[in-house]
């Protein structure tokens, strides 16, 4: 799509969002190699929200750094034990979810495959387990950050 299809419809609206958010993905895996899947998923919403703010757009408590990178660790903890492309496609259908509400429907079934097993996991206790072994980096800082408070 384009930038003046979109301003005036919210589904290409939705189609580019996912489009812009699986390229920064791509680009920070490229940029930084051998980081886990957490990190390149909060690196891609963390600058996903930084765009947002170069256009002028208000982040409310997201203005402030530390309140930011809080968000975008918890935000993309559930997605970061699928690998991708299911990851980033996650990651980018809950942007839209939350940017253009109207067209959250039409993934919704997309969304729901997606998630399933996520959800399971952690009703079942073995989210953690595997957030661990396919996020060691994130979790090491994750037990760093519980110890020193």
């Amino acid at each position: 799509m384009g930038f003046f299809k979109s301003l005036f419809s919210n589904k290409a609206l939705a189609e580019d969002i996912i489009k812009a958010n699986e390229k920064t993905y791509w680009k920070v895996r490229e940029e930084r190699p051998g980081e886990d899947e957490h990190f390149y998923l909060g690196t891609t919403l963390l600058r996903r929200f930084e765009a947002r703010k170069k256009l002028g757009q208000d982040l409310g408590l997201l203005n402030d750094k530390e309140n930011l990178n809080f968000v975008t660790y918890n935000e993309t903890m559930s997605f970061s034990v699928l690998d991708p492309p299911k990851s980033i496609r996650a990651l980018a259908l809950y942007i839209v979810y939350k940017e253009v509400p109207s067209e959250a429907h039409r993934y919704e079934e997309e969304v729901n495959k997606i998630m399933e097993p996520i959800m399971r996991m952690r009703d079942d206790g073995t989210f953690m387990g595997l957030y661990r072994k396919k996020n060691p980096n994130s979790a090491k800082q994750m037990d760093e950050l519980d110890k020193s408070e």
